[in-house]
């Protein structure tokens, strides 16, 4: 249970308590100018686990509630490899994307900002109490991936809960590409659609 917990929140394009505050906040939840944050994009990813082909999986914008952009997350169970779903909330504060997590946890994670610069870090907790960091190791990295070849910031990830690091590579414009978990877990965009 606690792998499956694990590899919800690394699909959910990983996981409020930030000090680092950003007057370019957005009016309402449904205001954004991140430019992949738009009703219907939509991401398929090529899983593995422990090096092994999990198989693929996907994201799609939906529209806007009021709270947030809702988000269904389609995901292959490591255990049985049937397909499980699940609804995520996606919003714009400040420079940060906003994820709350549909896992029963009260999850709610930054999981990606605007305008870093190498050595740029935040921190958040997650509702199960364990601190998530994420620094930005690298600006403008052309990372190749089935899709395609991207420019991408690279943002390190790492968890209280986990001893290994996952670096995540993100496109201003096309959203989340590439994630690599140091063997136990990858994601490749393999295709997408982006408005």
């Amino acid at each position: 249970m606690k792998t499956k917990f694990v590899l919800l929140l690394a699909i959910s394009l990983l996981f409020n308590c930030s000090s680092d505050d950003s007057d370019s906040s957005p009016s309402s939840n449904c205001d954004t100018d991140i430019p992949f944050l738009q009703e219907g994009n939509s991401w398929t990813y090529q899983m593995t686990v422990f090096g092994f082909d999990n198989g693929e999986a996907s994201m799609t914008v939906g529209q806007c509630n009021g709270s947030g952009y809702e988000v269904e997350r389609v995901v292959p169970n490591l255990s049985t490899g049937q397909l499980e779903t699940g609804t995520d909330l996606w919003m714009q504060d400040g420079d940060y994307l906003i994820n709350e997590v549909d896992n029963g946890t009260g999850t709610v994670a930054q999981i990606y900002k605007k305008n870093v610069s190498v050595g740029d870090v935040w921190t958040y907790t997650r509702g199960d109490g364990h601190t998530v960091t994420h620094e930005v190791v690298a600006v403008d990295s052309l990372i190749t991936v089935p899709a395609g070849t991207f420019s991408c910031n690279v943002f390190k990830h790492t968890t209280t809960s986990a001893i290994n690091e996952t670096y995540i590579c993100w496109n201003e414009d096309f959203g989340n590409i590439k994630e690599d978990g140091m063997g136990w877990f990858g994601l490749e965009l393999i295709d997408y659609q982006v408005n």
